[in-house]
């Protein structure tokens, strides 16, 4: 898919960049022509994201190891990123863990860790960026929420509880930052093939894919797409929304037919 040239010397912020949805976030906005900061925790993994990107691309990526989830981390890592970019248009809120478990399993810490990854950070970078957003004139904010805001999937309560949250932070901050001309969006996610998914095989990811209605689980560029389309001028009437990327899995299972065994 040709991915234009809609973020031409934009700039942006990708969390959580060094794996899954956010590598595939922070390619395709390279591919349309964006200067992009790929923030992650993960220092090894995110410098081969980073040069990776770099050669398939030709763009100017900024790499940057930070903790999301910690205040002073935030502010110096969107500082660096602003500094080296020249400004900032788009922040794309992704980083996140989730955790399976019980609820009557599940720790303290793993809750609270939850939160501060998957809602904590989407606050404390909105806010460290909100200045360079300002300036922008036509700045936007895409969250990555997750079907579980809506329904139950699997166990992992504070996971589900968190990206709920999400939907509900993505909706009053774009009512407070509309005079500033900023618009905050939020994708959520279905069932991705991503590493979260954990060891499954590729036969394994496909005979998954069969129950969902459109047969397959969905990729991270599927969710890409989406945010790239949120950010853009395309989206320019769109504010406070929560985009479902989801493959129908919450409307209905698709029939497992012969052919599918």
């Amino acid at each position: 898919m040709d991915a234009g040239s809609d973020f031409v010397d934009r700039k942006v912020i990708v969390t959580g960049a060094a794996a899954g949805i956010g590598r595939a976030i922070a390619r395709r906005f390279a591919q349309a022509g964006a200067r992009v900061a790929c923030l992650d925790l993960n220092a090894p993994a995110l410098a081969r994201t980073a040069e990776e990107i770099g050669a398939e691309t030709g763009a100017q990526i900024v790499s940057l190891v930070a903790d999301v989830s910690r205040e002073d981390a935030t502010s110096r890592a969107v500082d660096d990123a602003v500094s080296a970019m020249g400004g900032l248009d788009v922040l794309v809120n992704n980083a996140g863990i989730v955790i399976l478990q019980r609820f009557d399993e599940t720790p303290i810490e793993d809750w609270d860790r939850t939160f501060a990854t998957n809602l904590r950070s989407m606050f404390l970078m909105a806010r460290a960026a909100l200045p360079a957003l300002r300036r922008s004139g036509a700045g936007a904010i895409v969250n990555i929420a997750s079907i579980a805001a809506y329904r139950y999937t699997v166990p992992h309560v504070p996971y589900a509880t968190a990206k709920a949250g999400v939907v509900a932070f993505t909706r009053d901050l774009a009512v407070e930052l509309a005079p500033d001309r900023i618009r905050v969006n939020a994708v959520a996610p279905g069932p991705i093939a991503t590493e979260m998914l954990g060891k499954l095989t590729d036969e394994e990811l496909g005979k998954a894919g069969r129950h969902y209605l459109l047969g397959r689980l969905g990729k991270p560029e599927d969710i890409a797409e989406a945010v790239a389309f949120l950010a853009s001028e395309r989206a320019a009437y769109v504010t406070g929304a929560t985009l479902p990327v989801t493959g129908g899995a919450e409307l209905a299972s698709r029939p497992v037919r012969s052919e599918d065994r």
